[in-house]
């Protein structure tokens, strides 16, 4: 066992020196570096188990022995062949990439930077990236994005999790609903156009609450967060362009719900919020001028 004990010994090191590398040149931990990379990584992995199988049968040829002779001095009394503690190496190195990767696409959300830039269908992309942030376990139970015309705001994109929102629903006082009833569902249904109409409103006073900033000198609003005593609001001006003579005005605003102030507590919703802007200004960056 000392062979396969050794090749185990040289994956954690050259993973050690891999993880190291990436977090001091990204300055981010490994795991959330691997959420904008992880396409390549999948490919670095099949090209290390590439690697460990042309070595495996560079062993077969030199020693004319078979594989699974080869493979099985690892785990005997025999001295295992160099190439073969090198094969194994390469594979244990890559399964520990597949295993990583695997985990951070199930637990982690993707990052913003893996949307589109320049899409076929630009409202598709929003939508893609509005299923993914609100869908996601803890954080935003519902949110929209609007186009600003003439000031008028248009709601161009939506993202809800109704099931989250009825549980959000149901720690409000009075309101005890069974969330697999169809009740449940209008009262979820009614909650998003109050949300909506909550946006609109606050959309006209936007300019109000300028004013009342502008005496800091801090330049105009760019983002608001009412936390509330059960969940929070989330409301950003991602772009706003006054209007030229003649014109319309045009821009983006983007509004958010969380009914859940734990995830408000632990900051998952802010966390979820921000990545969703950061996905929109993404997009649109195959839209507009940086």
């Amino acid at each position: 066992m000392s062979d396969l004990l050794q090749a185990t010994g040289y994956a954690a090191i050259v993973y050690l020196l891999f993880n190291y590398l990436i977090s001091f040149g990204s300055g981010r931990p490994l795991v959330e570096w691997i959420n904008p990379g992880r396409r390549y990584l999948p490919v670095l992995a099949i090209t290390l188990i590439g690697g460990a199988y042309a070595s495996l049968q560079y062993a077969v040829r030199r020693y004319q022995i078979p594989h699974f002779d080869l493979l099985r001095d690892l785990v005997r009394e025999e001295k295992a062949k160099p190439e073969i503690v090198g094969a194994v190496s390469f594979f244990i190195f890559a399964l520990s990439i597949l295993l990583l990767v695997f985990w951070c696409w199930y637990h982690l959300p993707r990052a913003p930077q893996t949307f589109s830039p320049n899409p076929l269908n630009l409202l598709k992309e929003y939508a893609r990236a509005f299923r993914h942030y609100v869908r996601w376990s803890g954080g935003l139970d519902f949110a929209i994005l609007c186009e600003i015309r003439n000031g008028e705001l248009k709601v161009v994109a939506c993202g809800a999790d109704d099931r989250a929102i009825v549980r959000g629903l149901n720690r409000l006082p009075g309101l005890h609903i069974d969330p697999d009833t169809k009740p449940a569902i209008k009262d979820a249904e009614a909650q998003k156009t109050i949300w909506t109409d909550m946006a609109l409103n606050l959309f006209r006073k936007w300019h109000e609450l300028d004013g009342t900033m502008y005496p800091a000198r801090h330049g105009k609003n760019v983002a608001i967060t009412f936390d509330l005593r059960i969940g929070a609001i989330f409301v950003e001006m991602i772009e706003e362009e006054p209007a030229p003579p003649g014109g319309d005005a045009v821009g983006v605003f983007l509004f958010a719900a969380a009914l859940n102030q734990h995830e408000v507590n632990t900051l998952t919703a802010v966390k979820h919020f921000t990545m969703l802007s950061s996905a929109i200004r993404h997009i649109r960056t195959g839209v507009t001028k940086g």
